[in-house]
């Protein structure tokens, strides 16, 4: 009658518990064990009671009554064992459950935590490349700037420069030029072998 899965019985971890259908089937099996002791007992003492009805002698009918009163005792111990079992294996299927539970809820909150987290660093690390990426505009908007501005002062020496091609620099009586803002001086004569220098 004994059956030593129910003895110890093992289940299966499942998703937020353990296997229920596991705890039915032996919740299930150990009813059944019961159901089966009862049978027993009941078919034992119908027929002691039929022998006991039988012709017999006093002696025997005693004999009887005695079985039937054993048999009830231990239809009720095994009733009895049979209910500690089950409430003993109930109790642990519950606690299992609610270890489960609580292992899973406490899975869950660390991963929420791990991944806002995660959320904020992404969002600090977005953040910061946000603002290295409007430097680098603002760094060559200005550079851009300056570029218009050299090209626009090298756009002015260039017409300058070809002003002062197009129009050859006049002298005035003093040796100096009439054309131009700075004045530029004709070259001294260079003195020669035979004293003060000529100019060539």
């Amino acid at each position: 009658m004994s059956d030593p899965a129910l003895e110890q019985p093992e289940f299966a971890v499942a998703m937020r518990g353990y296997d229920r259908v596991q705890v039915d089937d032996y919740v299930a099996r150990l009813q059944t064990l019961v159901a089966e002791a009862d049978e027993r007992v009941r078919v034992a003492e119908s027929r002691i009671e039929a022998g006991a009805h039988a012709t017999v002698g006093p002696r025997v009918a005693q004999i009887f009554d005695l079985a039937i009163a054993e048999s009830e005792d231990l239809r009720t111990r095994v009733q009895a064992q049979a209910d500690a079992l089950l409430a003993d294996a109930r109790t642990r299927a519950e606690e299992l459950v609610a270890t489960a539970e609580r292992e899973a809820e406490s899975i869950t909150a660390r991963a929420r935590a791990q991944g806002e987290e995660a959320l904020v660093e992404m969002q600090t690390e977005r953040a910061m490349v946000r603002k290295q990426v409007d430097a680098l505009e603002a760094r060559k908007g200005h550079l851009i700037d300056e570029l218009r501005r050299l090209q626009a002062a090298l756009g002015s020496a260039a017409d300058s420069v070809a002003d002062i091609h197009a129009t050859p620099p006049g002298w005035d009586d003093e040796g100096k030029t009439e054309t131009l803002a700075q004045p530029i001086y004709p070259p001294e004569p260079e003195p020669g072998p035979d004293g003060p220098g000529v100019q060539r």
